[in-house]
């Protein structure tokens, strides 16, 4: 692929992504509800829609840590941080919250989602006992939408490559008390915020 046609690819995806934020924001003015993650959602379908826009060569996947993560933009008080998210094939991502809302869209290959909800009463630090309560994948026309408290797991086949859209109310760098839970253990532990994170080509 020619420079200039580079150079379109990545004014054409930033006016996209500025675009739809600015909807977004405008979306989120009341406040964040299911409903209003429903409209949330199709906007980033919408976007992940066009593929051509993510070219799997401008973001590779790197093994370890968030070194997969390319930020497109984020707002200068880390609100509204969008991430083109390209994890290496067979990896996984044991059942986590945010502590803020999430949209993930796919663009390129298959990521599969598994939902939990916690069947204890959330009183006793380092405790929680969690149940299946769905699972879907995570495909070019699909997306998943997210509550603070919500909680998935992520797992990936050994096909590639696989690249998504993620959109977050704040930036995961900036979101330190996220959980990570033990399913098998009745227990979770509060892991930092992320870090490592790759700025994408004319990212805000």
């Amino acid at each position: 692929m020619g420079t200039q046609a580079n150079t379109d690819i990545v004014t054409e995806r930033m006016q996209l992504v500025r675009a739809m934020l600015a909807r977004v924001r405008k979306i989120t003015e009341a406040g964040v509800d299911r409903d209003v993650l429903t409209t949330i959602t199709a906007e980033m379908k919408a976007l992940a829609a066009r593929r051509e826009l993510f070219p799997v060569d401008e973001f590779p996947p790197i093994e370890g840590g968030n070194a997969s993560m390319y930020r497109l933009s984020e707002d200068p008080d880390h609100r509204y941080a969008l991430y083109i998210v390209a994890p290496a094939p067979g990896g996984f991502a044991p059942p986590h919250d945010h502590t803020t809302w999430a949209v993930i869209a796919g663009v390129h290959g298959r990521e599969n989602n598994k939902l939990y909800s916690r069947t204890d009463d959330g009183s006793r630090p380092g405790v929680a006992q969690l149940e299946q309560c769905g699972e879907l994948d995570i495909v070019p026309g699909t997306a998943v939408a997210l509550m603070p408290d919500d909680i998935h797991s992520i797992h990936l086949g050994a096909d590639g490559p696989h690249a998504n859209l993620h959109l977050y109310g704040m930036s995961v760098e900036h979101c330190p008390e996220r959980r990570m839970f033990s399913k098998s253990k009745g227990t979770y532990k509060i892991f930092p915020a992320a870090t490592g994170i790759q700025k994408a080509r004319g990212a805000d």
